[in-house]
């Protein structure tokens, strides 16, 4: 699998975990930040996903979504200088 796939895997993941997340929130059901909620629709390559808050999720997200921009851009690996 390449790194195109990956981060589209882990951005899904973490989109459905946010919709999870503010639909608890928004029932007004305590929120699981410091337990694995068990959830069998969850990728197991990403359960981390499920230990973070909204706004972490959110932050998360950015990242991803800037990570695969740059991807697409042609920005394989910022941190290897080009010679």
């Amino acid at each position: 699998m390449d790194d195109d796939e990956l981060i589209r895997r882990e951005l899904r993941s973490a989109r459905e975990e946010l919709v999870r997340k503010r639909a608890r929130q928004s029932d007004d059901l305590p929120a699981s930040t410091s337990q694995l909620p068990l959830m069998p629709e969850r990728d197991d390559a990403f359960l981390r996903l499920a230990l973070m808050s909204v706004e972490d999720l959110e932050t998360h997200i950015n990242r991803l979504e800037r990570d695969l921009t740059d991807l697409k851009a042609g920005i394989d690996r910022p941190d290897v200088e080009i010679e």
